[in-house]
């Protein structure tokens, strides 16, 4: 992790609005007071501690798309995945407007974010999701004032304690999928690219027709997901057409041009056939003379 949290000099809040009557989404710095501050520098040392940085960092597991994952996991996943443009577009955003009572909106904040600076100039991004304390804007909330129960009239915003993923230079580390996913806006730019992922992986399994897949899975986000996660192998060119073909046919799985041209998928198989292909549902061999390797967690024997 290439930041030190022992040494942070600087801390900024925003929050990131999005007003659905007027489509207007914008990025707003909040002004917080010290004691803010230091909560949040608390929050950032438990995201750490829950994702046992650093000393998990090299053993973890790399984000899969197309993956089930629990409420809490430890992983990681590059900056630069191209399916994370968004998320990138955020980090790069300099020069934000401040407003102290931007919070007054609080219905409208879909996630804020803190930059934790350190004292060699490096800057942390640390994301939350705003759903978790939305409920509290329509609750009824009292304190105890001199021994009275006063009704609060005060706008609320409370914090977590602690962050659902963050930035550091250019590694992304993970606490919380569906936080990561709602806020980074994954799933929405997997299904775009899945016709651009489908051509990717035509060039690497040139006897590959990707015609029918790639129009399924521009309409099906589970096999965009897929599309997404194959695209990210790093052993699609060693794919033999022969093993591929027997494990189609052991699977029940229909395809055409079995026996020479173009492969493809029959209409109502492109899912399954995307699960060969990542060895996702089924047991498969199909690189020559090389045992597979299964490190999803829902890769299993179907």
């Amino acid at each position: 992790m290439n930041f030190d949290p022992q040494n942070v000099t600087l801390i900024t809040l925003y929050g990131y609005f999005e007003d659905a009557q007027s489509q207007n989404p914008r990025h707003i710095q909040i002004p917080v007071d010290p004691q803010v501050q230091g909560e949040l520098k608390a929050m950032l040392a438990e995201t750490i501690a829950r994702l046992g940085l650093p000393a998990s960092a090299p053993n973890m597991d790399i984000f899969d798309p197309a993956e089930k994952y629990g409420s809490e996991e430890q992983l990681k996943i590059s900056l630069t995945t191209p399916y994370l443009q968004d998320l990138a577009a955020v980090v790069a955003l300099t020069n934000l407007p401040s407003n102290a009572n931007a919070l007054i909106q609080v219905a409208e904040l879909d996630y804020y974010y803190a930059i934790f600076t350190d004292n060699q100039h490096r800057n942390l991004y640390a994301f939350r999701r705003a759903g978790q304390f939305k409920g509290v804007t329509r609750s009824k909330l009292a304190w105890v004032n001199g021994g009275l129960l006063t009704m609060v009239t005060n706008h609320i915003f409370r914090l977590d304690i602690d962050f659902d993923y963050f930035v550091a230079d250019q590694d992304v580390f993970i606490l919380r999928p569906s936080g990561f996913e709602y806020t980074t806006n994954v799933g929405a730019q997997i299904l775009q690219a899945s016709a651009a992922n489908a051509q990717s992986i035509a060039a690497s399994v040139n006897y590959l027709d990707v015609t029918g897949i790639s129009a399924y899975a521009s309409t099906h986000k589970k096999s965009a997901r897929l599309l997404a996660a194959i695209k990210g192998r790093n052993d699609l060119h060693l794919i033999d057409r022969n093993l591929l073909v027997q494990a189609c046919q052991n699977y029940g799985v229909q395809i055409q041009n079995a026996n020479q041209g173009q492969l493809a998928p029959d209409a109502g198989h492109e899912h399954d056939f995307l699960c060969i292909l990542d060895r996702r549902a089924y047991t498969a061999n199909l690189i020559p003379n090389q045992p597979e390797k299964y490190e999803a967690a829902s890769r299993v024997q179907k």
